[in-house]
């Protein structure tokens, strides 16, 4: 079956903090999109920062293989050479549209959409600008036999707009919302600091309002008819802000919110628990448009699992970092449904982190409560770290030089040495990539 239109929605650190995930936290538009469509309970990025994810999920490629491996403003842009499913979507006789924020090139005509309704203003990034655009685009489309590409990127809920916008209760077209901290249910890898706990509540606030958008959004798409011809996305990049959360390839910050409705209603109403990466998404969506779909993708479809046709689960998944701004700290993981392994390829790199806009926060606090829960940063970090998810599901303990669990993680680590050497990982042919000058 061929779909009409792929309508692709993509946030900024949401994770899965949403109450449809677990979290206690109020998202209820988000939630009725996931009790209406399909929710996808074992999702993740395979690289935990901004650029390097959407980079992923646009190509289909590792970072590490598109090029993608750092922030596209601090040197690290996909370059014009590599295509991503925008191209092959105009190659395909899709119309392409974009508006919001976009973070795999340095300006967002680069990525060249048929209709680009961003720029670099940061105006244009916010949820409430962007789905006002998307709507106006997707009113004029009704009647148009030209199927179309819809991608909707916002900023929310980056930090940057929960410790700004957010701060005095500023919530544009929606009354205020803004949970008492004391009410706050902090994350498992957060400690219990009030400081913590005024954050974490502007987030929920941030996460509401984002909630509501999206909400007004979906309910556009339904009154417009498009639920009806159209493959929809919700997700996100990564993982939310937090110790071994955003930035590092623990669970925290590699799990990923994945919605979709689907056009056909008995293909909706489900929750999924398979593994799903997010440079499987563009094989995915050019798959429900019936165009072929590129060798050069290292991602696969799962469409068949969605529409009960031919699929084969993944048995593993693999996961990696390598920039983050201007901090180099190679990692790369393997996951399995029980199994997560890890290999630290700088051992003197920062264990855990906070974004520094949350840490100056804090004040003094942070050294002291991060060494309450983990060894102090100073301490050498080991080379190898292996979890077992099925006892272990927080990863607290190491289990990598544990003899009971040898045979498991040295099948792991051979598994990725093939992988590296199978995609040309830099860390295998010793070229590590440099950033390149502001807008080359």
């Amino acid at each position: 079956m061929k779909t009409d239109n792929i309508i692709y929605v993509v946030c900024h650190d949401i994770g899965r903090h949403l109450g449809c995930y677990g979290a206690e936290v109020s998202s209820p538009n988000l939630d009725r999109i996931a009790a209406e469509g399909v929710v996808f309970e074992n999702a993740f990025c395979n690289s935990p920062a901004c650029s390097p994810s959407r980079a992923c999920a646009m190509t289909g490629q590792y970072a590490h293989t598109s090029g993608g491996v750092g922030l596209s403003h601090r040197g690290f842009p996909l370059a014009p050479t590599v295509k991503t499913v925008t191209d092959y979507f105009n190659e395909g006789g899709y119309e392409t549209a974009h508006f919001g924020f976009q973070h795999e090139r340095h300006d967002p005509r680069e990525n060249r959409y048929q209709v680009e309704g961003s720029s670099t203003e940061c105006k244009d990034h916010y949820c409430e600008v962007a789905f006002d655009k998307a709507l106006a685009y997707l009113a004029e489309r009704r009647a148009a036999r030209q199927p179309f590409y819809l991608n909707v990127g916002t900023i929310e809920v980056h930090a940057s707009r929960w410790l700004g916008v957010f701060e005095d209760n500023r919530l544009p077209m929606y009354e205020p919302y803004r949970p008492d901290p004391d009410d706050v249910r902090l994350p498992f890898f957060m400690p219990d600091h009030p400081a913590i706990r005024r954050e974490f509540a502007k987030l929920e606030a941030a996460i509401r309002y984002y909630d509501q958008q999206c909400g007004r959004f979906y309910d556009g798409l339904r009154e417009m008819g498009f639920l009806d011809n159209s493959v929809v996305v919700f997700t996100t990049d990564h993982g939310i802000s937090g110790l071994r959360a955003k930035g590092t390839i623990y669970d925290p910050g590699v799990e990923i919110m994945t919605l979709m409705h689907l056009p056909r209603p008995e293909w909706n109403g489900r929750s999924l628990g398979e593994l799903i990466q997010n440079i499987d998404f563009a094989p995915t969506v050019l798959d429900f448009a019936g165009l072929p779909i590129p060798e050069s993708m290292q991602g696969r479809s799962f469409k068949g699992l969605l529409t009960g046709e031919s699929y084969r689960p993944h048995e593993h998944l693999f996961i990696e970092r390598n920039f983050h701004g201007d901090e180099y700290d190679p990692m790369r993981a393997i996951r399995t449904r029980d199994l997560h392994y890890i290999r630290n390829f700088d051992p003197t790199a920062r264990r855990q982190w906070l974004p520094h806009e949350v840490q100056d926060r804090i004040g003094g606090t942070y050294e002291r409560w991060i060494n309450e829960l983990w060894p102090a940063e100073s301490d050498p970090r080991p080379s190898e770290e292996l979890y077992v998810l099925t006892d272990d599901p927080r990863e607290w303990t190491n289990r990598a030089d544990d003899p009971q669990w040898r045979e498991a993680k040295c099948d792991l680590a051979e598994r990725m040495d093939a992988w590296m050497r199978a995609t040309g990982d830099f860390l295998i042919t010793g070229h590590v990539p440099v950033p390149k000058p502001a807008g080359r």
